[in-house]
C-alpha cells in the first residue's frame, strides 16, 4: 500500500476520534460515575481504592480509573480528559488490527482490516465515550492476537506479551479479562487437538508474569476491604451480572444479532460473502488461522448471549477477528464485494439514519439544532467516494462515506444530545450559588456531582429505605448515593426534573420557590 494511503488512514482516524471531544459533555448514568469516580481518586489522592460520593466503590477494576484520572491531571476536570484515554485506546486498537493484519497475512490486508475497523458503528461510538469498552477491546484482542502469533511462530516474546495482556485486561474488566479469552483458547485447541503447545506456551512462567502483573491491586484491595469487596466486585458485578438479567428487558434471544447487524456496519452487509468465501465445492474449507478468528468471534457473541444481562458494548471484542477477516476478503476479492445488494444495504441504512434524526427533531426528543450537517456530510462523502470508485478503491470511497457522516453525526446530534442527558448546566447553577448540600427528588444526576463538587442528597420516604440498602448478592449494592429522608428532611434547596415538578408540589412543597433553572433540571429554594 502507498504510504498516502495510510497517512490518510491516520490522519482520518485522528480527526474521527478527537473530533468535538471537548464539547460532549459528561453524560448520565453510566459516563458520570467513571468520571466522578476518576475525579474523587485525584481530589482524594487515594489511587489505589476507587470511591463515589465518598464511599468505596467495587464497580469495576482500577486500570480505566487510572487512566481517566490521568486524563483529569493533564487537562483539568474537562470533557476532553474525561474522553482523553477512551480516544487513545481506540487509535492504540486501531493500530493493532492493522499490526496484526500485517502479522498474519500482508500490508494489503492490514490496511483493509484498519480501513473496516476504523469506518465501523462501534467503533467510532466507543472510542469517544468515558466508559472502559475501548480500553478492554486493546488488552483482550492483543491476548489472543499474540496467543495465536506464539502458537504459529513459537517465539517466546509473543508468550509473554500474551500474558501481560491478559493481566491488563483483568485489571481493566475483571475476571473476564482472562477467562473467556481462555476459553476461546481451549475451544481452538480442542478443535486442532494440539496440546503440545502447552509445552512451549511459557504456562508456568508466563502465568506467573500474568499473576505478578494483575494480583498485587486485587490482594491490596482484599486486605483493605476484606470480604466487601469480595461479595460487591464479584458477587454483584460479575456472577450476579452473569445470572441475573439487570435490565430484563433486554434478556431476548435476538438482542447481539441486531445490536452486531449495526456495531458493524457498514460492513456487516459483507458478513454473508465472507461466510461464502469459506465454502468450497467439498464444504467447508478452513485454514487454522481463520478458523481462529471466527471461533473468536462467534465464542464472544455466545458467550454473552447466554449472559443474563445484556448491554450493547458487551460484543465489541468480535470487531477485531471480524475486522481481520474483512480485511483479508476485500484485500483478495477487492471490487468484486460491492454487489448491487451490498449497495443497496448501505444506500438503506444512511436513508434511514437521516430519517430518524428528521424524526427525533421533529418530535422534540432530541434538540438537533444543527440537522442540516447529517445530510451535507453525508453529500461530501459521496463526493470522496465518487473520487475513489474511479480510481478503484471502493473500500475507501465507504470508508470515507462513513467518516464524514460520523462528523456530521458528532456535531449534529452526538453534542445536542449528550446536553440532553448531562445536567453539566444543573452543576454549574449549584456552584455559582455555592450549594454546598441540596436534596434530590426523582431521578439523580450524578453529572450534577462531577460539575459542581456539591452534595446532593437523594429523597426517600423511610417505608423505602430498606428496600434502597444496598444488600449483599443484590443490584441494590449499586445504590449508593448518599440519602435523606422525606420525614427528617430540612434541606432548603431540591432539584427536581420539569417534568416532576407537579409531583414535588404534591409532597407538599408547594410553597417553595423556583431559583433557578438549567435544561430540564429546576432548582427549589424555601
Amino acid at each position: 500500500m502507498k504510504s498516502k494511503y495510510w497517512l490518510g488512514l491516520w490522519l482520518a482516524a485522528v480527526l474521527l476520534l478527537f473530533f468535538c471531544n471537548g464539547s460532549l459533555l459528561v453524560t448520565d448514568s453510566v459516563e458520570s460515575n467513571y468520571a466522578l469516580t476518576a475525579k474523587e481518586m485525584v481530589v482524594s489522592g487515594d489511587w489505589l481504592s476507587p470511591q463515589i460520593y465518598g464511599r468505596y466503590w467495587y464497580d469495576k477494576p482500577i486500570m480505566f480509573y487510572w487512566l481517566t484520572a490521568l486524563g483529569f491531571k493533564l487537562f483539568g476536570f474537562t470533557e476532553f480528559g474525561a474522553r482523553l484515554f477512551p480516544a487513545v485506546f481506540g487509535l492504540a486498537g486501531l493500530g493493532l488490527v492493522c499490526w496484526g493484519g500485517r502479522r498474519l497475512y500482508d500490508e494489503r490486508v492490514g490496511f483493509y482490516s484498519g480501513v473496516a475497523l476504523l469506518s465501523s458503528v462501534e467503533f467510532f461510538l466507543i472510542s469517544k465515550s468515558v466508559i472502559t469498552d475501548a480500553v478492554l477491546f486493546f488488552f483482550f484482542s492483543a491476548t489472543l492476537l499474540f496467543f495465536y502469533l506464539g502458537y504459529r511462530d513459537g517465539k517466546a516474546a509473543d508468550w509473554y506479551v500474551m500474558y501481560v495482556s491478559a493481566a491488563l485486561a483483568v485489571l481493566t474488566k475483571g475476571p473476564v479479562g482472562v477467562l473467556l479469552p481462555g476459553l476461546i483458547i481451549t475451544l481452538f485447541l480442542l478443535w486442532r487437538r494440539d496440546w503440545r503447545v502447552l509445552t512451549r506456551c511459557r504456562l508456568f512462567s508466563g502465568t506467573a508474569l500474568l499473576a505478578l502483573v494483575a494480583a498485587p491491586w486485587y490482594v491490596f484491595m482484599y486486605h483493605q476491604h476484606g470480604m466487601d469487596f469480595i461479595n460487591t466486585f464479584f458477587g454483584v458485578h460479575n456472577f450476579l451480572r452473569a445470572s441475573v438479567s439487570e435490565h430484563p428487558k433486554d434478556d431476548v434471544i435476538y438482542y447481539y444479532a441486531l445490536v452486531n447487524l449495526l456495531a458493524f456496519f457498514p460492513w456487516s452487509g459483507l458478513l454473508p460473502a465472507m461466510v461464502r468465501s469459506y465454502c468450497g465445492e467439498d464444504g467447508w474449507e478452513i485454514k487454522p488461522q481463520e478458523g481462529f478468528l471466527m471461533l473468536w468471534a462467534v465464542v464472544v457473541f455466545v458467550f454473552f448471549q447466554c449472559m443474563a444481562t445484556k448491554y450493547i458494548t458487551y460484543t465489541y471484542p468480535l470487531l477485531f477477528p471480524a475486522s481481520l477477516l474483512i480485511g483479508k476478503l476485500l484485500a483478495e476479492k477487492g471490487e468484486r464485494c460491492f454487489t448491487k445488494g451490498y449497495c443497496f444495504f448501505l444506500e438503506a441504512f444512511f436513508v434511514l439514519l437521516l430519517g430518524a434524526a428528521w424524526y427525533v427533531q421533529d418530535k422534540g426528543i432530541v434538540p438537533i439544532t444543527e440537522l442540516f450537517l447529517l445530510p451535507l456530510s453525508l453529500i461530501v462523502g459521496l463526493l470522496f467516494f465518487v473520487i475513489l470508485f474511479f480510481n478503484g478503491r471502493r473500500a475507501m470511497g465507504v470508508g470515507a462515506v462513513c467518516l464524514m457522516f460520523y462528523l456530521g453525526l458528532t456535531a449534529g446530534l452526538a453534542v445536542p444530545l449528550s446536553e440532553m442527558r448531562s445536567a453539566k448546566g444543573l452543576g454549574l447553577l449549584l456552584r455559582d450559588k455555592q450549594i454546598e448540600t441540596a436534596c434530590v427528588y426523582g431521578a439523580y444526576p450524578t453529572s450534577a456531582v462531577f460539575y459542581s463538587d456539591s452534595r446532593l442528597l437523594k429523597l426517600l420516604y423511610q417505608k423505602d429505605e430498606a428496600a434502597y440498602l444496598p444488600k449483599n448478592n443484590s443490584w441494590s449494592s449499586k445504590n449508593v448515593m448518599p440519602y435523606t429522608l422525606w420525614e427528617n428532611n430540612s434541606c432548603r434547596w431540591i432539584i427536581a426534573r420539569a417534568k416532576d415538578s407537579d409531583g414535588l408540589a404534591k409532597q407538599g412543597c408547594a410553597k417553595r420557590k423556583l431559583a433557578g433553572q438549567a435544561g430540564q433540571w429546576q432548582l427549589w429554594r424555601s
